[in-house]
């Protein structure tokens, strides 16, 4: 969600530490940015703008922006409009505060902060906290235990960050809830505060990733010293990691986005995640699984449903985890609870998994980040191969999520490993036959994705993948469903993406597909050269165009080539309607407010 860059340091040169870093952090989502900073004329400075990094740099040409600490953010809106007004940082009386999270407590704050003669121009949450802090101060309380003070009060989620006119030598810091990660530069002249690792790419050798509840306090003397104290308010000390995010992961290397790189990098990550892939579930000590996840993730632990409960016999349920935590969910001690999550950050996974273990229950964390806050709370961490993915929309992440799941219930020597390697390579070659199929597509009004079997996720990830990019409402449906209502508003107008490799779905799916036919819909088949000889009729018909992908030797492989052609689709089809591709609409990354 929101992205948190702050530095303090030995020089007064900040500009680039902090304009450079809100660019690694657009992956994240937003909609607004903003730096505030303490200039060399020991006056706070604050410049704003909605849209683009790039709109931000252009508002703050005129300033010189030299100083010794400074706090920058990008803005994915949640409380109020995606206005100037309403993008951080926040300031009250000489105060800054940048934020990810939400105040849940926030109106309770306000009215009684507007009772003590504090007025306020933005709809958001935040700019409670700057006044929060500026109400402890104006009472004759120092920066830092107005900070303290302040905290104490606001109930939710979220990492904040905060400078003071007054304290110019201060920078400090807390984490409930939000990720938030701190480090050293090479030459120990810069202490940076940020969201994540990808922020401070190229800035830090080593990074710190605080634990819940911690503050980090920043000091600037002759050195820059820094302390880290939990909510006890009790110096600990946190253990310090290399930061593996390279300059490699955060550039396109060649691609023209993000999102397009990420999609070729899908062998690659097939092959990587088979080979470091490490765990065995015992299956005589569970004897059911819950999964629970959301978005992309939910999808893999669906298709994960297929494969598991055939190769291994034991029932599986899929949990959405936003609606799970807010249940009563009975499980029991034969339960393997797996949560997925690309970013181990998600906020409704990571409130799901704490409610599990405050039953006295272990999880197992399927994750990408193994410093992330899922993987350290979780008893048993799988660790997919995805590598640092910078488009909003999740590709490569979904691929290693359900290799890793299928290698869960599957014996290491019967996956060929290299044949799915192979065809994902194929189909990545075929690249043409999906922009051509995109240029249909995208006139369309709405767009059903349908399949049977393993092949019914696949349609739900495409349909996602394809209104997370186009803008263009989409669904997925198992195909038998669409006569139960969705059927009714099939017209010439409506293109339905037909899922059917040749399986022991295909005839029945196909059925479906003629249904659609009858009602002039238009239909884009995705299957496999095996079925090349299907139905003359269904193939000439005007409103049908196929598409062949390889045909894997064991079917249980098959949804690997229909994952990378969907992602395809879409993306071409967003690509082609001019749309922005890495950030869509809207849309945040690591998703880190309920």
């Amino acid at each position: 969600m929101c992205g948190i860059i702050s530095v303090l340091s030995l020089k007064t040169k900040i500009a680039n530490c902090l304009f450079s870093s809100l660019e690694r952090l657009e992956y994240r989502g937003y909609d607004s940015a903003g730096i505030a900073y303490i200039g060399i004329d020991a006056k706070l400075h604050r410049v704003r703008s909605i849209g683009t990094i790039d709109n931000l740099k252009r508002a703050a040409r005129e300033l010189s922006i030299e100083g010794y600490i400074g706090v920058g953010h990008t803005r994915w809106a949640t409380h109020g409009k995606v206005t100037e007004v309403n993008a951080h940082p926040h300031i009250c009386k000489g105060v800054a505060i940048v934020h990810n999270g939400i105040v849940e407590n926030y109106q309770e704050l306000k009215k009684e902060l507007l009772k003590s003669g504090y007025t306020f121009e933005s709809e958001t949450d935040t700019e409670v906290i700057a006044k929060l802090v500026a109400s402890y101060i104006d009472n004759g309380i120092d920066f830092q235990s107005a900070f303290k003070h302040a905290i104490s009060e606001i109930s939710g989620t979220f990492a904040i960050v905060a400078i003071y006119e007054g304290a110019p030598h201060l920078l400090l810091g807390v984490k409930k809830g939000s990720p938030m990660a701190i480090g050293f530069s090479k030459d120990n002249q810069n202490f940076y505060i940020a969201s994540d690792a990808v922020a401070l790419s190229t800035l830090v050798e080593n990074v710190t990733y605080l634990e819940e509840g911690d503050f980090v306090i920043a000091e600037k003397r002759d050195t820059l010293t820094y302390k880290v104290l939990d909510n006890l308010w009790s110096e600990t000390s946190r253990k310090s990691v290399p930061n593996r995010v390279s300059l490699h992961d955060v550039e396109k290397n060649g691609y023209e986005t993000f999102m397009l790189k990420e999609i070729f990098e899908e062998p690659k990550v097939i092959r990587l995640t088979f080979d470091k892939f490490e765990y065995n579930l015992n299956t005589s000590k569970h004897k059911s699984i819950s999964i629970i996840a959301c978005g992309t993730s939910y999808y893999a632990g669906l298709l994960a449903k297929y494969w598991v409960e055939e190769a291994l016999k034991i029932r599986v349920d899929v949990e959405i985890a936003s609606e799970f935590r807010y249940r009563d969910p009975l499980l029991s001690a034969d339960t393997a609870c797996i949560f997925i999550s690309q970013s181990g950050e998600t906020i409704d996974t990571l409130s799901a998994l704490r409610l599990v273990k405050s039953r006295g229950y272990k999880v197992i964390a399927l994750v990408n980040v193994e410093s992330s806050s899922i993987a350290r709370e979780a008893d048993f961490v799988i660790k997919t191969e995805a590598g640092i993915e910078i488009g909003v929309a999740s590709t490569k992440a979904f691929v290693a999520q359900i290799l890793s799941m299928l290698m869960l219930c599957t014996d290491r020597n019967s996956l060929a490993i290299t044949e799915i390697e192979t065809s994902v390579r194929t189909v990545l070659n075929m690249e043409k036959k999906f922009i051509d199929a995109a240029r249909k597509i995208m006139s369309s009004n709405s767009l059903f994705y349908i399949g049977r079997g393993p092949s019914y996720p696949v349609a739900l990830e495409g349909a996602l993948k394809m209104k997370e990019l186009s803008y263009i409402p989409a669904e997925g449906y198992p195909a038998g469903e669409i006569k139960h209502g969705p059927i009714a508003i099939v017209d010439e107008d409506v293109y339905t993406v037909v899922i059917a490799p040749l399986d022991k779905y295909f005839e029945k799916t196909i059925s479906n597909a003629q249904e659609i036919l009858a009602r002039n819909g238009k239909i884009l088949l995705l299957t496999t050269e095996g079925a090349k000889n299907l139905s003359y009729d269904f193939r000439e018909n005007e409103n049908v165009d196929c598409i062949f992908l390889p045909q894997l030797s064991n079917p249980v492989h098959q949804p690997f080539c229909l994952v990378t052609a969907i992602h395809l689709l879409a993306y071409h089809t967003s690509k082609l309607m001019g749309y922005d591709v890495d950030k869509p609409r809207n849309l945040a990354k690591s998703v880190t407010v309920e």
